[in-house]
């Protein structure tokens, strides 16, 4: 949780796998008034929510390992 000086909470959550937990927690998040935001970067799907953003790096990780190579 990041709590910023004059404004609103962020809550992030930062995910390699799908995880109903993680979901639960972003949900309470924003009932909350907090901004959550979900950062994922491993494999398999996960439930869009309403109100919760999702910033998805998985393309940007194989792209980054690919390179490696």
């Amino acid at each position: 949780m990041i709590w910023p000086s004059g404004g609103q909470d962020i809550a992030v959550e930062i995910d390699s796998a799908p995880n109903p937990a993680s979901a639960q927690k972003l949900t309470f998040a924003r009932d909350a008034g907090a901004h959550p935001l979900r950062r994922r970067f491993g494999k398999g799907s996960i439930e869009k929510i309403d109100g919760v953003v999702v910033l998805d790096i998985c393309d940007a990780v194989r792209g980054v390992r690919v390179a490696g190579s």
